[in-house]
């Protein structure tokens, strides 16, 4: 008698920002372009410093404590002044639109495209859900040319949902909105504290790719699998399947 293969439902929800794409490089030419030589502390260290108190700006402005016009000059401005400098408006002025120009010619992670011709190919669910505004997050699914795999409605950004990562309400107005039930749906993110806490919160599994191999600020990970190297994602997902 022949055994018929039981295939486990699968859902995949992708980050944005350095998950698809190297976040980094933006803030790498902008910060050499206008403060290098002038702190110690390397482009690398400053941007994860950067990322960090992004996420907690982005909280301040949806509590309303501070001006959405003012959240990336405070953000800029408290990630160099833990490397000894205090830098002006006009200066992160200049910053923001050389950074902003940056993110306009992004490419996608070679690793991430073939992921995604694969979810595509063998129709996995898939939809994306990342921090920011509307204007801002919507330029880089633009550049990344997403709508080739994503549907408009497939694409979950906080400014527009009322929630950002890592409130579970992000993730479960995702899964309520796709039909996800949150035991076969996996978040794939970069970032410990926003996607793979705040996903685990929601009852999801999680896979932190972590290939900027910062340390777990936990003591005990909740991601269910993490990855190193982008390079290893696909063959990850083909055995969930």
């Amino acid at each position: 008698m022949c055994s018929i293969p039981l295939f486990r439902p699968v859902n995949l929800v992708f980050d944005i920002d350095d998950t698809m794409y190297d976040l980094m490089e933006p803030f790498k030419k902008a910060h050499e372009k206008f403060f290098a030589g002038r702190v110690s502390m390397d482009s690398t260290e400053l941007f994860q410093k950067s990322r960090v108190y992004s996420d907690i700006i982005l909280a301040q402005e949806k509590e309303g404590k501070i001006r959405r016009e003012d959240s990336f000059h405070e953000r800029l401005r408290m990630t160099y002044r833990d490397a000894g400098l205090e830098i002006t408006r006009e200066e992160s002025r200049r910053f923001e639109t050389e950074y902003r120009f940056g993110q306009t010619v992004i490419t996608m992670f070679d690793f991430m495209k073939d992921v995604l011709d694969y979810c595509k190919e063998e129709g996995i669910p898939i939809a994306a859900l990342t921090n920011g505004n509307h204007e801002g997050q919507w330029r880089k699914v633009e550049a990344l040319n997403l709508q080739r795999w994503f549907l408009p409605e497939q694409i979950f950004i906080s400014g527009d949902i009322g929630y950002h990562k890592p409130d579970v309400h992000a993730f479960m107005a995702v899964g309520e909105s796709m039909d996800f039930l949150p035991e076969h749906t996996w978040y794939i993110g970069d970032t410990y504290e926003s996607d793979i806490a705040g996903a685990s919160r929601a009852g999801w599994r999680t896979l932190w790719l972590n290939h900027r191999k910062r340390p777990c600020p936990d003591a005990a990970s909740a991601a269910d699998k993490e990855l190193t190297s982008g390079d290893e994602l696909l063959m990850f997902i083909r055995s969930l399947l």
